[in-house]
């Protein structure tokens, strides 16, 4: 009798592990403007480790143009797609929101938005039109890039021609709210045209410094103006049903504990910037970039004009509210936390 309760155990351990050690093989497909060689799918290499432990194996694909990774996933080609901020636009506004200009100016803000996203709190706002977010993580702050270093400061914006990413109506909407002119680009593309002349500015990672070799668009007089106005983030989707509840949460865990190892490159890639192309400004000027940006959300979700309305149709208001108090937690002194028209 005890040798069959024995046996029975046993099958029922077998049982039980048996769904975590058998892992269902998916398709991973990874945007990176690099390829399999660059800063996003090495990170998301440990992502895969990862999975495989929690019984999901994933056979990662590069690409370098994210429209056609959006396309081959909405065609069934892949089961997650690895998207940036401006590609999970397509899927889920609450996440895409954290592009937000100068919505998370410190990395310390982006510390506490990856804890948040990874927690059960905001799963409600994870899932959108039939679509899963499964987690997110850094590649580092957008700088503008410029070809003159005394672009530095808000009012030096005027009249420059500044690309813009093709559906990032909120950028264009800054642009044209400064008085500067927009230069159509996609993420293909941009570098070239700062490179060759066509833009005097573009908003980047520090990476693009040697990856996109934008050294050569900046010539002896131009930098990287040091405050970012953005940040730039991969995220990762899937269909709804394609996981389990229980996989999709270990997964947002997954990708927020990749936060360290992700911010070890970002700034092994801003410190490989020679000191000398850093532009760096004043305490004001810091001031009079950070309300500037908080004045054009501001006007955005007040627009009554097709452009405006367009531009702020793009965010959603719970992460625009939760990006309003992390940078009042971080920052509690900052004019915005006592202001009437906060966010």
């Amino acid at each position: 009798m005890k040798v069959h309760a024995a046996l029975l155990a046993g099958v029922m351990c077998l049982s039980a592990w048996t769904p975590l050690s058998a892992s269902e093989r998916k398709e991973f497909c990874v945007f990176d403007v690099a390829g399999a060689g660059g800063f996003v799918y090495r990170t998301l290499q440990e992502y895969q480790r990862k999975a495989v432990g929690y019984g999901v194996s994933l056979a990662m694909i590069p690409y370098t143009d994210e429209d056609e990774a959006v396309a081959d996933f909405r065609a069934g080609k892949c089961d997650i797609v690895a998207v940036t901020d401006m590609g999970v636009r397509h899927f889920n506004n609450f996440t895409g929101s954290i592009s937000a200009i100068g919505a998370v100016p410190y990395y310390e803000d982006l510390r506490v938005l990856m804890h948040i996203l990874s927690s059960p709190r905001v799963d409600e706002h994870m899932s959108q039109d039939g679509y899963v977010v499964l987690g997110a993580a850094p590649m580092g702050a957008a700088y503008l890039f410029v070809n003159d270093r005394s672009i530095n400061h808000v009012d030096a914006l005027k009249g420059k021609r500044i690309t813009v990413f093709e559906g990032h109506h909120d950028a264009r909407h800054m642009v044209e709210y400064i008085g500067a002119v927009p230069v159509e680009a996609k993420i293909s593309n941009f570098a070239r045209l700062f490179n060759t002349g066509q833009a005097d500015i573009s908003y980047a990672p520090a990476a693009a410094y040697e990856v996109l070799e934008m050294f050569k668009g900046m010539g002896d007089k131009g930098g990287i103006v040091k405050y970012p106005v953005g940040q730039v983030s991969i995220h990762l989707v899937a269909r709804e049903g394609e996981f389990d509840d229980r996989f999709v949460r270990r997964s947002r865990k997954i990708m927020s504990r990749l936060y360290p190892e992700a911010m070890r490159i970002v700034r092994q890639y801003e410190n490989s910037v020679p000191a000398e192309r850093w532009v760096d400004i004043s305490k004001e000027a810091m001031v009079g970039y950070q309300e500037m940006l908080r004045n054009v959300r501001i006007d955005m979700q007040e627009a009554k004009d097709a452009s405006g309305m367009l531009a702020a149709g793009v965010y959603d208001d719970n992460m625009m509210t939760i990006l309003r108090k992390v940078r009042c937690y971080t920052n509690p002194g900052a004019l915005e936390c006592s202001a009437e028209d906060r966010e």
